[in-house]
Protein backbone atom coordinates (compact mmCIF):
# COMPACT_ATOMS: atom_id res chain seq x y z
CA UNK A 1 0.00 0.00 0.00
CA UNK A 2 1.30 3.23 -0.85
CA UNK A 3 2.40 5.24 1.91
CA UNK A 4 1.32 8.65 0.48
CA UNK A 5 -2.38 6.87 0.70
CA UNK A 6 -5.18 9.88 2.06
CA UNK A 7 -8.29 8.44 4.17
CA UNK A 8 -10.24 8.78 1.37
CA UNK A 9 -8.13 6.55 -0.86
CA UNK A 10 -8.28 4.06 1.77
CA UNK A 11 -11.70 3.85 2.49
CA UNK A 12 -11.69 3.26 -1.80
CA UNK A 13 -9.36 0.80 -1.23
CA UNK A 14 -11.23 -1.52 1.36
CA UNK A 15 -14.21 -0.86 -0.73
CA UNK A 16 -13.00 -2.58 -3.44
CA UNK A 17 -11.31 -5.50 -1.63
CA UNK A 18 -14.98 -5.78 0.37
CA UNK A 19 -16.43 -6.00 -3.62
CA UNK A 20 -13.77 -8.49 -4.17
CA UNK A 21 -14.56 -10.53 -1.36
CA UNK A 22 -18.46 -10.58 -2.03
CA UNK A 23 -17.69 -11.73 -5.69
CA UNK A 24 -15.15 -14.54 -4.55
CA UNK A 25 -16.97 -16.21 -1.53
CA UNK A 26 -18.50 -19.62 -2.94
CA UNK A 27 -21.63 -18.55 -0.62
CA UNK A 28 -23.15 -14.79 0.24
CA UNK A 29 -20.89 -13.23 3.45
CA UNK A 30 -22.42 -11.40 6.06
CA UNK A 31 -20.54 -8.05 7.66
CA UNK A 32 -18.74 -10.24 10.30
CA UNK A 33 -17.71 -12.59 8.62
CA UNK A 34 -16.56 -9.73 5.82
CA UNK A 35 -14.78 -8.11 8.29
CA UNK A 36 -12.90 -11.25 9.20
CA UNK A 37 -11.63 -12.25 6.14
CA UNK A 38 -10.78 -8.70 5.45
CA UNK A 39 -9.22 -8.07 8.96
CA UNK A 40 -10.99 -4.87 9.76
CA UNK A 41 -13.53 -3.91 12.47
CA UNK A 42 -17.35 -4.57 12.31
CA UNK A 43 -17.95 -0.91 12.68
CA UNK A 44 -15.52 -0.46 9.83
CA UNK A 45 -17.14 -3.20 8.02
CA UNK A 46 -20.67 -1.67 8.53
CA UNK A 47 -19.37 1.98 6.97
CA UNK A 48 -18.16 0.32 3.78
CA UNK A 49 -21.43 -1.58 3.23
CA UNK A 50 -23.17 1.35 3.56
CA UNK A 51 -21.18 3.41 1.34
CA UNK A 52 -21.63 0.48 -1.36
CA UNK A 53 -25.08 -0.27 -0.74
CA UNK A 54 -25.95 3.81 -1.22
CA UNK A 55 -23.51 3.26 -4.83
CA UNK A 56 -26.00 0.53 -5.71
CA UNK A 57 -22.71 -1.66 -5.81
CA UNK A 58 -23.88 -3.92 -2.65
CA UNK A 59 -27.24 -5.10 -1.10
CA UNK A 60 -28.22 -6.74 2.43
CA UNK A 61 -30.71 -9.48 3.03
CA UNK A 62 -32.06 -10.87 5.39
CA UNK A 63 -30.63 -14.69 6.20
CA UNK A 64 -32.99 -17.32 6.74
CA UNK A 65 -33.65 -17.42 10.40
CA UNK A 66 -31.79 -19.97 12.44
CA UNK A 67 -32.92 -19.66 15.96
CA UNK A 68 -32.83 -17.15 18.50
CA UNK A 69 -30.76 -14.01 18.45
CA UNK A 70 -29.97 -11.00 16.31
CA UNK A 71 -31.30 -11.54 12.76
CA UNK A 72 -28.02 -12.00 10.58
CA UNK A 73 -28.02 -10.33 6.80
CA UNK A 74 -26.26 -11.29 3.61
CA UNK A 75 -24.09 -9.36 0.97
CA UNK A 76 -25.43 -9.81 -2.00
CA UNK A 77 -25.19 -8.03 -5.30
CA UNK A 78 -27.23 -4.67 -5.72
CA UNK A 79 -30.26 -5.09 -8.04
CA UNK A 80 -28.93 -2.35 -9.90
CA UNK A 81 -25.37 -2.85 -9.54
CA UNK A 82 -23.08 -3.73 -12.71
CA UNK A 83 -22.87 -6.82 -14.35
CA UNK A 84 -20.74 -8.35 -17.10
CA UNK A 85 -21.24 -10.22 -20.26
CA UNK A 86 -19.06 -13.20 -20.90
CA UNK A 87 -18.28 -14.51 -24.26
CA UNK A 88 -16.66 -17.91 -24.90
CA UNK A 89 -16.06 -17.88 -28.65
CA UNK A 90 -15.36 -22.05 -29.87
CA UNK A 91 -14.17 -22.64 -33.28
CA UNK A 92 -17.70 -23.02 -34.70
CA UNK A 93 -20.18 -22.01 -32.40
CA UNK A 94 -20.20 -18.96 -29.39
CA UNK A 95 -21.95 -18.62 -26.06
CA UNK A 96 -22.77 -15.11 -24.73
CA UNK A 97 -24.01 -14.78 -20.80
CA UNK A 98 -24.88 -12.41 -18.42
CA UNK A 99 -22.75 -12.63 -14.95
CA UNK A 100 -23.62 -11.15 -11.82
CA UNK A 101 -21.16 -9.79 -8.97
CA UNK A 102 -21.12 -12.95 -7.31
CA UNK A 103 -20.62 -15.13 -10.44
CA UNK A 104 -23.96 -16.43 -11.15
CA UNK A 105 -24.16 -16.75 -14.82
CA UNK A 106 -27.22 -16.84 -17.03
CA UNK A 107 -26.89 -17.78 -20.74
CA UNK A 108 -28.28 -15.48 -23.13
CA UNK A 109 -27.91 -16.73 -26.35
CA UNK A 110 -26.18 -19.38 -28.29
CA UNK A 111 -25.44 -19.25 -32.10
CA UNK A 112 -23.33 -20.98 -35.05
CA UNK A 113 -20.76 -18.86 -37.08
CA UNK A 114 -19.35 -18.78 -40.32
CA UNK A 115 -15.73 -19.61 -39.39
CA UNK A 116 -13.97 -15.99 -40.20
CA UNK A 117 -13.27 -12.61 -38.66
CA UNK A 118 -17.19 -11.79 -39.55
CA UNK A 119 -18.32 -13.45 -35.95
CA UNK A 120 -17.09 -10.50 -33.96
CA UNK A 121 -19.98 -8.84 -35.43
CA UNK A 122 -22.19 -11.66 -34.29
CA UNK A 123 -21.19 -11.30 -31.17
CA UNK A 124 -21.54 -7.44 -30.93
CA UNK A 125 -25.08 -7.84 -32.58
CA UNK A 126 -26.13 -10.00 -29.37
CA UNK A 127 -24.63 -7.66 -26.98
CA UNK A 128 -26.43 -5.35 -28.51
CA UNK A 129 -29.95 -7.58 -28.18
CA UNK A 130 -29.16 -8.34 -24.16
CA UNK A 131 -26.98 -4.85 -23.00
CA UNK A 132 -28.90 -2.32 -20.92
CA UNK A 133 -27.61 0.48 -18.45
CA UNK A 134 -26.27 -1.86 -16.15
CA UNK A 135 -23.71 -3.70 -18.49
CA UNK A 136 -19.93 -2.35 -17.17
CA UNK A 137 -18.16 -4.93 -19.67
CA UNK A 138 -17.19 -7.69 -21.62
CA UNK A 139 -15.11 -11.02 -21.46
CA UNK A 140 -14.10 -12.86 -24.41
CA UNK A 141 -12.70 -16.06 -24.48
CA UNK A 142 -11.47 -17.49 -27.90
CA UNK A 143 -9.49 -20.70 -29.20
CA UNK A 144 -6.11 -19.49 -30.18
CA UNK A 145 -3.47 -17.17 -28.82
CA UNK A 146 -3.29 -13.52 -28.87
CA UNK A 147 0.04 -11.96 -29.46
CA UNK A 148 0.71 -8.73 -27.74
CA UNK A 149 -2.96 -7.68 -26.95
CA UNK A 150 -4.25 -7.89 -30.26
CA UNK A 151 -2.86 -10.33 -32.76
CA UNK A 152 -5.05 -13.42 -32.93
CA UNK A 153 -4.01 -17.07 -34.23
CA UNK A 154 -6.57 -19.83 -34.56
CA UNK A 155 -4.52 -22.09 -36.81
CA UNK A 156 -6.88 -24.58 -37.10
CA UNK A 157 -9.63 -21.87 -39.07
CA UNK A 158 -6.83 -20.78 -41.14
CA UNK A 159 -6.55 -17.17 -38.71
CA UNK A 160 -2.96 -15.98 -39.05
CA UNK A 161 -2.49 -12.00 -37.54
CA UNK A 162 -5.93 -11.12 -36.93
CA UNK A 163 -6.07 -7.63 -35.75
CA UNK A 164 -8.40 -7.38 -32.87
CA UNK A 165 -8.54 -3.47 -32.85
CA UNK A 166 -9.87 -3.89 -36.64
CA UNK A 167 -13.14 -6.05 -34.65
CA UNK A 168 -13.80 -4.86 -31.74
CA UNK A 169 -14.00 -0.76 -30.58
CA UNK A 170 -16.45 1.92 -31.61
CA UNK A 171 -19.75 0.99 -30.60
CA UNK A 172 -18.49 -2.25 -27.93
CA UNK A 173 -18.75 -2.18 -24.37
CA UNK A 174 -15.28 -2.18 -22.28
CA UNK A 175 -13.86 -5.19 -23.54
CA UNK A 176 -11.27 -7.87 -22.23
CA UNK A 177 -10.38 -10.64 -24.04
CA UNK A 178 -8.12 -14.00 -23.41
CA UNK A 179 -6.81 -17.18 -24.60
CA UNK A 180 -10.06 -20.28 -23.92
CA UNK A 181 -7.57 -22.57 -22.18
CA UNK A 182 -6.18 -19.61 -19.85
CA UNK A 183 -8.85 -18.68 -18.78
CA UNK A 184 -10.78 -21.97 -17.85
CA UNK A 185 -8.07 -22.59 -15.66
CA UNK A 186 -8.38 -19.35 -14.03
CA UNK A 187 -12.39 -20.25 -13.44
CA UNK A 188 -10.78 -23.12 -11.64
CA UNK A 189 -8.24 -21.78 -9.30
CA UNK A 190 -11.04 -19.37 -8.60
CA UNK A 191 -13.96 -21.06 -8.64
CA UNK A 192 -13.11 -24.84 -8.90
CA UNK A 193 -11.47 -27.96 -8.51
CA UNK A 194 -7.90 -26.07 -7.52
CA UNK A 195 -9.10 -23.08 -5.52
CA UNK A 196 -6.57 -22.56 -2.45
CA UNK A 197 -3.89 -23.74 -4.90
CA UNK A 198 -0.44 -22.92 -5.26
CA UNK A 199 1.66 -24.04 -8.71
CA UNK A 200 -0.74 -25.86 -10.68
CA UNK A 201 -1.42 -26.63 -14.21
CA UNK A 202 -4.93 -26.48 -16.46
CA UNK A 203 -5.90 -27.99 -19.63
CA UNK A 204 -8.61 -27.70 -21.75
CA UNK A 205 -9.63 -30.10 -24.76
CA UNK A 206 -11.65 -29.32 -27.06
CA UNK A 207 -10.87 -29.78 -30.82
CA UNK A 208 -7.52 -29.75 -29.59
CA UNK A 209 -5.56 -28.86 -26.63
CA UNK A 210 -4.15 -26.05 -24.98
CA UNK A 211 -3.23 -25.29 -21.08
CA UNK A 212 -1.77 -22.94 -19.06
CA UNK A 213 0.46 -22.56 -16.06
CA UNK A 214 -1.16 -20.87 -12.81
CA UNK A 215 1.49 -19.28 -9.84
CA UNK A 216 -0.76 -18.64 -6.55
CA UNK A 217 -3.80 -18.18 -9.15
CA UNK A 218 -2.52 -16.40 -11.42
CA UNK A 219 -2.04 -17.77 -15.07
CA UNK A 220 1.30 -17.21 -16.90
CA UNK A 221 1.28 -15.11 -20.06
CA UNK A 222 4.74 -14.82 -21.06
CA UNK A 223 6.55 -12.08 -22.49
CA UNK A 224 3.98 -11.78 -25.47
CA UNK A 225 0.90 -13.01 -23.60
CA UNK A 226 1.12 -16.12 -25.67
CA UNK A 227 2.34 -18.34 -22.98
CA UNK A 228 0.68 -21.80 -22.65
CA UNK A 229 0.71 -23.50 -26.01
CA UNK A 230 1.60 -26.79 -24.94
CA UNK A 231 -0.58 -28.27 -27.39
CA UNK A 232 1.93 -27.29 -29.91
CA UNK A 233 5.02 -29.16 -27.93
CA UNK A 234 6.40 -32.61 -29.66
CA UNK A 235 5.41 -34.72 -26.45
CA UNK A 236 3.89 -37.41 -28.22
CA UNK A 237 6.30 -38.31 -31.16
CA UNK A 238 3.65 -37.54 -33.88
CA UNK A 239 4.88 -37.58 -37.38
CA UNK A 240 2.28 -34.97 -38.73
CA UNK A 241 2.32 -31.63 -38.94
CA UNK A 242 0.03 -29.23 -37.54
CA UNK A 243 -1.76 -26.45 -39.53
CA UNK A 244 0.26 -24.25 -37.35
CA UNK A 245 3.31 -25.38 -39.13
CA UNK A 246 5.09 -27.94 -36.96
CA UNK A 247 5.54 -31.15 -37.26
CA UNK A 248 4.90 -33.37 -34.16
CA UNK A 249 2.38 -31.49 -32.09
CA UNK A 250 0.63 -32.78 -28.81
CA UNK A 251 -2.58 -31.51 -29.99
CA UNK A 252 -2.38 -33.87 -32.88
CA UNK A 253 -2.96 -36.66 -31.17
CA UNK A 254 -5.29 -35.15 -28.22
CA UNK A 255 -9.08 -33.89 -28.83
CA UNK A 256 -11.61 -33.88 -31.08
CA UNK A 257 -9.41 -33.62 -34.42
CA UNK A 258 -7.72 -36.72 -33.22
CA UNK A 259 -10.60 -38.67 -33.18
CA UNK A 260 -11.93 -37.54 -35.93
CA UNK A 261 -8.55 -38.36 -37.98
CA UNK A 262 -8.67 -41.82 -36.20
CA UNK A 263 -12.04 -42.58 -38.10
CA UNK A 264 -10.53 -41.50 -41.81
CA UNK A 265 -11.93 -37.97 -41.78
CA UNK A 266 -10.08 -34.45 -42.43
CA UNK A 267 -10.15 -31.92 -39.25
CA UNK A 268 -9.95 -28.99 -39.10
CA UNK A 269 -11.79 -25.57 -39.41
CA UNK A 270 -14.09 -26.33 -36.47
CA UNK A 271 -15.64 -29.57 -38.10
CA UNK A 272 -16.48 -33.10 -36.28
CA UNK A 273 -17.64 -32.17 -32.78
CA UNK A 274 -20.37 -34.58 -33.54
CA UNK A 275 -18.25 -37.41 -34.79
CA UNK A 276 -15.87 -37.31 -31.59
CA UNK A 277 -19.02 -37.00 -29.70
CA UNK A 278 -20.09 -40.11 -31.49
CA UNK A 279 -16.72 -42.18 -30.88
CA UNK A 280 -16.51 -41.00 -27.20
CA UNK A 281 -20.26 -42.60 -27.15
CA UNK A 282 -19.72 -45.83 -28.87
CA UNK A 283 -16.56 -46.66 -26.70
CA UNK A 284 -18.67 -46.83 -23.70
CA UNK A 285 -21.09 -49.54 -25.81
CA UNK A 286 -17.69 -51.61 -26.52
CA UNK A 287 -17.13 -51.05 -29.93
CA UNK A 288 -13.53 -51.85 -30.61
CA UNK A 289 -12.32 -48.96 -33.05
CA UNK A 290 -14.07 -46.55 -30.96
CA UNK A 291 -12.43 -47.86 -28.00
CA UNK A 292 -9.00 -48.06 -29.78
CA UNK A 293 -9.37 -45.11 -30.84
CA UNK A 294 -10.28 -43.32 -27.28
CA UNK A 295 -7.38 -45.19 -25.73
CA UNK A 296 -5.27 -43.48 -27.91
CA UNK A 297 -6.39 -40.01 -27.09
CA UNK A 298 -6.08 -41.08 -23.52
CA UNK A 299 -2.64 -42.81 -23.50
CA UNK A 300 -1.56 -39.42 -25.22
CA UNK A 301 -3.02 -37.36 -22.98
CA UNK A 302 -1.22 -39.33 -20.42
CA UNK A 303 2.27 -38.69 -22.00
CA UNK A 304 2.38 -35.18 -22.06
CA UNK A 305 1.28 -34.41 -18.90
CA UNK A 306 4.10 -36.40 -17.51
CA UNK A 307 6.20 -34.95 -19.71
CA UNK A 308 5.35 -31.18 -18.33
CA UNK A 309 4.69 -32.44 -15.06
CA UNK A 310 8.60 -33.06 -15.23
CA UNK A 311 9.54 -29.50 -16.18
CA UNK A 312 7.09 -27.79 -13.83
CA UNK A 313 6.30 -29.40 -11.29
CA UNK A 314 2.60 -29.01 -10.58
CA UNK A 315 1.04 -29.99 -7.22
CA UNK A 316 -1.97 -30.60 -9.38
CA UNK A 317 -3.36 -30.90 -13.09
CA UNK A 318 -7.00 -30.16 -13.65
CA UNK A 319 -9.00 -30.75 -17.09
CA UNK A 320 -11.67 -29.27 -18.32
CA UNK A 321 -13.94 -29.35 -21.97
CA UNK A 322 -13.58 -33.26 -23.71
CA UNK A 323 -10.88 -33.82 -20.95
CA UNK A 324 -14.07 -34.18 -18.04
CA UNK A 325 -15.03 -37.36 -20.53
CA UNK A 326 -11.26 -38.45 -20.82
CA UNK A 327 -10.47 -38.89 -17.23
CA UNK A 328 -14.45 -40.53 -16.75
CA UNK A 329 -13.42 -43.00 -19.27
CA UNK A 330 -9.91 -43.43 -19.10
CA UNK A 331 -9.15 -42.56 -15.55
CA UNK A 332 -6.20 -45.21 -15.00
CA UNK A 333 -4.99 -45.00 -18.58
CA UNK A 334 -3.95 -41.55 -18.63
CA UNK A 335 -3.02 -41.51 -14.76
CA UNK A 336 -0.49 -45.16 -15.24
CA UNK A 337 0.61 -43.58 -18.73
CA UNK A 338 1.75 -39.92 -17.04
CA UNK A 339 3.50 -41.86 -14.14
CA UNK A 340 5.37 -44.11 -16.83
CA UNK A 341 6.64 -40.94 -18.32
CA UNK A 342 7.62 -38.92 -14.96
CA UNK A 343 11.24 -38.90 -13.77
CA UNK A 344 11.66 -42.50 -11.98
CA UNK A 345 12.00 -40.12 -8.37
CA UNK A 346 8.87 -38.67 -9.51
CA UNK A 347 6.59 -41.53 -9.36
CA UNK A 348 6.00 -42.19 -5.57
CA UNK A 349 3.98 -38.56 -5.23
CA UNK A 350 2.77 -37.81 -9.09
CA UNK A 351 1.05 -34.73 -9.65
CA UNK A 352 -2.92 -35.80 -8.87
CA UNK A 353 -4.98 -35.51 -12.29
CA UNK A 354 -8.65 -33.99 -11.61
CA UNK A 355 -11.42 -33.41 -13.57
CA UNK A 356 -12.46 -29.67 -13.93
CA UNK A 357 -15.44 -28.91 -11.32
CA UNK A 358 -16.46 -25.39 -13.17
CA UNK A 359 -17.76 -27.54 -16.13
CA UNK A 360 -17.85 -27.21 -19.98
CA UNK A 361 -18.24 -23.48 -19.21
CA UNK A 362 -14.91 -23.30 -18.13
CA UNK A 363 -13.92 -20.75 -20.72
CA UNK A 364 -17.25 -18.83 -20.34
CA UNK A 365 -16.52 -18.51 -16.59
CA UNK A 366 -13.33 -17.36 -16.97
CA UNK A 367 -14.60 -14.71 -18.95
CA UNK A 368 -16.64 -13.30 -16.61
CA UNK A 369 -13.76 -13.16 -13.91
CA UNK A 370 -11.65 -11.31 -16.66
CA UNK A 371 -14.38 -8.84 -16.94
CA UNK A 372 -14.99 -8.65 -13.29
CA UNK A 373 -11.20 -7.93 -12.98
CA UNK A 374 -12.09 -4.85 -15.23
CA UNK A 375 -15.15 -3.35 -13.04
CA UNK A 376 -13.65 -4.04 -9.38
CA UNK A 377 -10.95 -1.35 -9.77
CA UNK A 378 -10.39 1.35 -7.34
CA UNK A 379 -10.26 3.90 -10.49
CA UNK A 380 -13.88 2.64 -11.22
CA UNK A 381 -15.16 2.47 -8.14
CA UNK A 382 -14.05 6.04 -7.54
CA UNK A 383 -15.89 7.15 -10.45
CA UNK A 384 -19.42 5.22 -9.07
CA UNK A 385 -18.88 6.81 -5.45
Amino acid sequence: MPQSMTSADLRVHNQARLLRAVHNADQPLTRASAARLLGIGRNTAGALVGDLEAAGLLHEVPAEASGRGRPTTLLVPHPEGPVAFAADIREDSWTLARVALGGELQVLETGEHDRTPALFADIKAAVGRHETEHLAALGIAISGPIRDGHRLHISHLGWDEVDLDDHIGDGWPPTVIDNDARLAGLAEVRRGALRGMGTVMHFHIDFDIGGTLLLGGDPQRGAHHIAGEFGHMPLTGSTLECMCGVKGCWSLDVGANALVRRFGKEPGYGTGRDLAQEVLRRSETGDAEATAAVDENAAALGKGLGALANALDPEAISLSGLGIELIRLRRDLIERTCAANLMAFRRTAPPRILPGTVGDDGPLRGAAEIAFDAILTEDRLRDRL
